[in-house]
C-alpha cells in the first residue's frame, strides 16, 4: 500500500511540474493584468509610477458611478449591441446557409464560392478599414456612380430649359427658371444671382450649346457626399455591413468543417425516404450542429464587444463620436488627452460583465432548446 502512494505522490508531482509552466503564464497574461485592471478600477491612481511613485489609494466605485452616467457610454453600449445583433443574427446564419449550399453541393465550384466568400476574412483589418472608407468616400466609386447620376438627370432637365441643341435665347425667364433648377447651393454661387447667371449665358455664341451645357452642368449639379452617413440613425450601417461582409467566411468554415463529420449516409436515407433540402437542414444538420452553433455565437459575442480597429479605421468614432463602441471609448479615456486610467479600467470590467452575461445567455438557450452533438 505504501509502495502505491509513493506512485501516487510521484505522479501527482510530475504532473505539477507540467503543469506549473502553463499556470505561472496563465497568472502573468491572464489573471495578473485582470486582477491589476480590478484594482485600478476602484482606485485614484493618475498615472506615472506604479511602484514607488505617487500615492494611490482605493476609491471606491465613483468611476463605475461615472460611467452609467456618461451619455457617450450609453451610445457606445448601443453601437455594440447593433454589432452583437449583426453578428448573432446576420453572419451566423449567413454561414451556415452558405456552409450548407456548399457543403450539398447544391452550386457549381463549391471550393471556389468557398474561398471567395473567406478570402475578406484574411484581409488586413486595417486594410479593409480604409478600402471600405474609400469606397464611401466623395472620390471613391459610389461616389463617382451617383455623380454620375446627378449628371445625367440635371442635364436631361437642362435640355428642357434650354431648348433643341445649336441655340437657346437668353432671357429673363430661363434665367429664373435655371435658378430654381439649380436651388438655394446654385444661386449661393454669386453675388447677384439673376444678372451674373445671365451675363455667363450672354458670354456663349448661338453654336456653343454644348459648352453652355457643361458649365451649368458643373456649375450648379449636386455633388454627392457621404455626409448623411455622419447622422446618428445612419452613420453604423456602413460599419454594420463591412462586418457583415468580413466575418461571415469565418463562420461558413466553421460550419462546413463541422458538415463534413456528419456521416452522409444518415442524409441519404432521409433523401430516400422522401426529406427534402429543408428538412434535411431542419432535423439533421441543425441538431448536429448545436454545439457548433453556440460556440460560435460566443466567438462572434466576444469579438463584437472587442471590435475596434476596423470602425477606428473607417471612422475613428466618426464626428460627434456616434459611431464610438466601448472599446473606442474605453481607448479614448485611456490614452487621449488627460488619461483617466481608473474609468477606462471600469469600462474594461463593464464589458467583460457585458460579454459573460450574454454568454451566459446563449449557453442558457442552447440548453434549453439546443440539439445534441
Amino acid at each position: 500500500m505504501s509502495r502505491m502512494k509513493r506512485i501516487d505522490r510521484e505522479e501527482g508531482r510530475a504532473y505539477a511540474l507540467m503543469v506549473l509552466p502553463a499556470l505561472v503564464i496563465y497568472a502573468l497574461v491572464m489573471a495578473f493584468p485582470i486582477i491589476l485592471s480590478v484594482i485600478l478600477s476602484v482606485s485614484n491612481y493618475s498615472g506615472g509610477k506604479m511602484f514607488g511613485g505617487e500615492r494611490w489609494g482605493f476609491a471606491g466605485f465613483s468611476q463605475y458611478a461615472r460611467v452609467l452616467a456618461d451619455p457617450f457610454f450609453w451610445n457606445a453600449l448601443r453601437n455594440n449591441v447593433y454589432i452583437v445583433l449583426v453578428s448573432v443574427f446576420g453572419q451566423l446564419p449567413l454561414g451556415f446557409i452558405f456552409a450548407y449550399v456548399i457543403y450539398r453541393k447544391l452550386v457549381k465550384w463549391p471550393g471556389f464560392w468557398q474561398g471567395v466568400l473567406y478570402v475578406p476574412n484574411i484581409i488586413s483589418i486595417i486594410v479593409v478599414g480604409l478600402l471600405w472608407q474609400t469606397i464611401f468616400s466623395p472620390n471613391g466609386p459610389i461616389g463617382e456612380v451617383m455623380n454620375g447620376i446627378y449628371r445625367n438627370d440635371f442635364q436631361l432637365k437642362l435640355q428642357l430649359i434650354l431648348g433643341p441643341a445649336g441655340g437657346f435665347a437668353v432671357d429673363d425667364g430661363m434665367v429664373a427658371r435655371l435658378l430654381e433648377l439649380a436651388g438655394s447651393a446654385g444661386a449661393d454661387q454669386f453675388t447677384d444671382a439673376p444678372a451674373e447667371l445671365k451675363s455667363l449665358l450672354l458670354s456663349y455664341g448661338p453654336g456653343q450649346y454644348g459648352q453652355v451645357m457643361d458649365a451649368l452642368t458643373n456649375l450648379f449639379v449636386q455633388k454627392w457626399s457621404p455626409g448623411f452617413l455622419n447622422q446618428p440613425g445612419v452613420a453604423m450601417l456602413p460599419i454594420l455591413f463591412v462586418i457583415l461582409w468580413m466575418y461571415t467566411g469565418m463562420y461558413l468554415i466553421l460550419f462546413l468543417a463541422n458538415m463534413q463529420k456528419i456521416d452522409s449516409q444518415v442524409i441519404e436515407s432521409a433523401r430516400i425516404d422522401g426529406a427534402h433540402e429543408g428538412q434535411v437542414m431542419r432535423f439533421i444538420i441543425l441538431p448536429s450542429l448545436s454545439g457548433t452553433i453556440v460556440n460560435a455565437a460566443i466567438l462572434a459575442i466576444a469579438g463584437s464587444l472587442s471590435t475596434f480597429a476596423l470602425i477606428f479605421a473607417m471612422t475613428g468614432g466618426g464626428p460627434g463620436r456616434i459611431t464610438e463602441i466601448l472599446s473606442i471609448y474605453m481607448y479614448n479615456n485611456a490614452f487621449l488627452g488627460r488619461p483617466n486610467f481608473p474609468l477606462a479600467n471600469a469600462i474594461a470590467l463593464i464589458m467583460v460583465f457585458i460579454s459573460f452575461l450574454l454568454i451566459l445567455l446563449t449557453k442558457a438557450l442552447e440548453k434549453r432548446y439546443g440539439g445534441k452533438e
